[in-house]
């Protein structure tokens, strides 16, 4: 059966309604959907915000807590921490303890050592050859080898003079070298010569060698050159028992004076490599009084006497030291001191064993004894 105008307009108006509808539930979905989107993106925004907050805040602490300020390129790496525990916050309101009163080791005490123009020319250990004259101090301080007269060696003669210092080393020696030899032959044959003296001795050689000078000066010091002015300076001889006299060579069983007088503080001066230095020949009998540790030192050595003597100066008072421990374990400093005109001081801790020497040319020798 066919339908009818009323049918069919009744059915349009229905599909009317239920299009109406859905359109509505499809509006008020997307309203919903849209509200939502709106409000998640919302709140995201407000999360962003803080956690970049908190960022900044972990950064400034970071910053603060290592030492980075703006603008520094330092990476920060929590390997490189330590464990050590970060120091507390200081109160203000409690006092901390005062530190420690730091008291000051004392200075050392010194003493202060004064020194002469003229002491540039006394002491045991000047320099006297044709380029420096002795002196002849009027304070020199001799004795009579005389007094130390012993069975174990001889004297050419009475009132010889020499420097006390020097003829009890000196009799330490002879007595010593006859004790193991049981040989008595050694003589004395010069000490302390005055100028007269020398002259004398220095005239009758120029005659002996028909007025050679050069020759002459081989074997004599001129007069004022001489050693032994200083009464520091000795020369040896054989006397037998037979009533025989004979040159000191040093040789045989004599050796050992030789080779054994730097330890009584003796040297054979004049070496026989060295007479285009000290202008004498070589001398086997010729000693000369140095004393500890000097003898000793040069002994080690090459050196003549003239030698050692510029060898001293590479030891200033203010520079390096020369120490030297003896065969005996005594220890000792030594420096040079160059002499500062009329006044010449230097200082030297307060108790300290020393002597001092000129050395007859432009200052000083002090030497030291160390302890132990």
């Amino acid at each position: 059966m066919p339908e009818t105008n009323e049918s069919s307009r009744r059915k349009k108006r229905l599909a009317r309604r239920r299009r109406k509808k859905l359109i509505r539930k499809i509006t008020t979905a997307v309203v919903s959907c849209a509200i939502i989107l709106l409000t998640v993106v919302a709140i995201a925004a407000i999360v962003n915000r803080d956690d970049g907050n908190a960022n900044d805040i972990d950064n400034n602490f970071v910053s603060e807590e290592h030492g980075m300020t703006e603008g520094d390129d330092t990476v920060f790496n929590p390997e490189n921490e330590t464990d050590e525990p970060i120091p507390p916050v200081s109160d203000p309101t409690v006092t901390p303890d005062p530190e420690p009163e730091v008291i000051p080791e004392p200075e050392p005490a010194v003493m202060t050592v004064e020194l002469t123009e003229a002491d540039i020319d006394k002491g045991i250990l000047i320099l006297v050859n044709r380029q420096y004259p002795y002196a002849f101090a009027d304070d020199d301080n001799l004795i009579d080898m005389f007094s130390y007269k012993s069975s174990a060696y001889k004297f050419r003669d009475t009132g010889m003079m020499i420097s006390p210092v020097a003829a009890e080393h000196l009799n330490d020696l002879l007595v010593d070298f006859y004790n193991k030899t049981n040989n008595n032959d050694v003589n004395i044959i010069s000490t302390y010569r005055d100028l007269e003296t020398q002259k004398r001795i220095y005239d009758s050689k120029l005659d002996y060698y028909g007025g050679d000078v050069a020759t002459t000066e081989k074997w004599v010091a001129v007069p004022g050159s001489s050693e032994h002015h200083t009464g520091l300076a000795i020369d040896l001889g054989i006397y037998t028992d037979d009533g025989e006299s004979f040159d000191f060579r040093g040789e045989d069983e004599y050796a050992w004076i030789n080779e054994n007088c730097w330890k009584y503080g003796f040297i054979v001066r004049y070496d026989s490599a060295k007479t285009d230095i000290t202008g004498i020949a070589y001398e086997p009998w010729h000693f000369r009084y140095l004393g500890a540790p000097h003898a000793e030192i040069i002994s080690g050595t090459t050196l003549c006497y003239e030698e050692y003597i510029s060898y001293i100066k590479a030891y200033p008072y203010d520079g390096d030291h020369m120490f030297f421990t003896s065969v005996t374990g005594e220890k000792y400093e030594i420096f040079y001191l160059r002499s500062a005109g009329a006044v010449t001081t230097f200082e030297l801790p307060e108790g300290s064993e020393y002597f001092v020497s000129g050395n007859n040319v432009d200052g000083f020798i002090v030497t030291v004894k160390l302890g132990d």
